[in-house]
């Protein structure tokens, strides 16, 4: 890959996840030095972080984040299937049921990473903190950002540790410390206001164990995915094969309905499932250790992007501008995304400002809802079938309710519908791709036979089905 020469000092990352990694490792190829900022010590290998609470749980690496990985890390995939991790067909690999459908099983071309969030991690930091121009500090964290006499721009930050305070001078600081970011504290202490927060609440705690397959497992998927039918239910329930010949699995609950962390509890949970085969599958598998809770009880947007006025020199992206509703798998790919235009950003600036940073970050800030606009509008659409759910209804959103209903009962049919639906899911192609007229005629007329023909004998409810082998038509 051509990197531009490096034209800045020092840029300052606040965050070890992986949102601050892709980001530190984008600004190595334009800054001398680069300090990535953690408060936990550095993990001696693929383990659980204090830091990021959600890592013992299953994650999803959309195409779109897989391909900015492999853009910047060429050997990354290689080396997480040597240590056991898959790469799988989305579709193909995949027994999902959701909004009472099985999706079908055919080749779809697009790739889906099965393995622990801790192993991609620690293959992603390792790489990190081996470029010579990026330094890891852990066990620091940041006070307070430090500006100019007249408080328009961030020139770096305060930093805390067991040792003191002190100050850390930087060109540009990014804030990639995910949900608990701190910057809007920041911001309206140094007379900037707050961001605007957009929030859709949903009060869900998902629950996780490594377990042993049962021995009579056949291999008939590599992921099984049972999503709820909104607003009739709730539950939700994901087995992944990760590293080791094991299972992630997570149980998932909106509305304060959340599985036990004890196993009988979590298997009686795991049995209240629309449907009976994850139960099925679950019962004769064999803990391999604790089961562990995450709780998020909202999605939330902050907008940085509306703020009229906002300091130079500091650049914020992945969970700590928008944080998703972690069912649908979408932060990491998204945070990828938002660290891969802030590499647009300083090449377009360099091109255009040799050797200053001024607008850059201005740049970024106003191009990122770009990015975020499609998962947010993907995530909270399908949140807010839930009356339950709180946040703002926008005019005509139960006539879009009906169509994302009729569109995934038809994606259990229709191969060439569910490929567009796919396609958008893993942020490749925009809300067009569903609502062309090869995708929305038949949708709409299968909305229409729903009214006199019941659901099950128009779409693919009951058997869990097999790799068709077939290509999408």
């Amino acid at each position: 890959m051509n990197t531009p020469g490096r034209r800045f000092g020092r840029a300052v990352v606040i965050g070890g996840s992986m949102a601050g990694l892709l980001s530190a490792r984008v600004l190595a190829d334009h800054f001398e030095k680069v300090v990535l900022l953690e408060r936990d010590p550095r993990p001696e290998g693929p383990v659980p972080r204090k830091g990021v609470p959600q890592g013992s749980h299953i994650h999803v690496l959309l195409d779109s984040g897989r391909r900015v990985l492999d853009r910047f890390f060429p050997d990354l995939f290689q080396h997480l299937q040597e240590q056991g991790a898959q790469l799988i067909d989305s579709s193909g690999d995949v027994a999902w049921h959701h909004f009472d459908v099985w999706k079908p099983r055919y080749t779809s071309g697009i790739p889906l990473l099965l393995c622990t969030r801790t192993l991609l991690e620690w293959n992603v930091l390792r790489r990190v903190v081996a470029l010579p121009n990026v330094e890891l500090r852990d066990g620091y964290s940041v006070e307070g950002l430090l500006t100019d006499t007249a408080r328009q721009r961030v020139t770096g930050v305060q930093l805390k540790s067991p040792g003191g305070e002190e100050p850390l001078e930087a060109e540009l600081v990014v804030d990639a410390s995910g949900r608990g970011s701190r910057a809007p504290q920041w911001l309206e202490a140094l007379g900037y206001g707050r961001p605007e927060e957009e929030q859709v609440g949903v009060d869900l705690a998902y629950t996780s164990g490594l377990y042993e397959p049962p021995a009579n497992f056949g291999g008939e998927w590599s992921a099984l995915m049972q999503y709820p039918a909104p607003p009739s239910t709730w539950r939700s329930g994901f087995i992944g094969s990760v590293e080791g010949g094991r299972w992630l699995v997570t149980l998932n609950g909106y509305f304060g309905e959340h599985a036990p962390t004890e196993h009988e509890g979590f298997l009686d949970f795991a049995r209240a499932l629309p449907r009976p085969d994850f139960h099925a599958y679950l019962r004769d598998a064999k803990p391999l250790g604790p089961l562990t809770t995450h709780k998020v009880k909202h999605n939330r947007w902050r907008h940085y992007e509306r703020m009229a006025r906002f300091p130079e020199g500091l650049a914020l992206l992945g969970d700590a501008v928008c944080a998703f509703n972690p069912v649908f798998g979408q932060g990491m790919s998204v945070a990828g995304l938002g660290a891969e235009l802030l590499h647009e950003c300083l090449c377009e600036h360099a091109q255009r400002s040799p050797g200053e940073l001024e607008g850059m970050a201005e740049r970024f800030r106003k191009r990122l809802p770009g990015i975020l606009r499609l998962p947010w509008f993907v995530s909270t659409s399908l949140d807010l079938q839930y009356p339950q759910a709180t946040g703002q209804r926008m005019p005509g959103l139960g006539l879009l309710h009906w169509y994302i209903r009729r569109l995934l009962e038809r994606t259990s049919r229709d191969t060439a519908v569910h490929a567009q639906f796919n396609r958008m899911l893993h942020l490749q192609a925009g809300l067009g791709a569903v609502l062309q007229p090869s995708v929305s005629l038949p949708v709409l007329a299968h909305g229409v036979r729903t009214l006199f023909v019941p659901l099950r004998d128009l779409a693919n409810t009951d058997t869990l089905p097999l790799h068709s082998r077939s290509e999408p038509g």
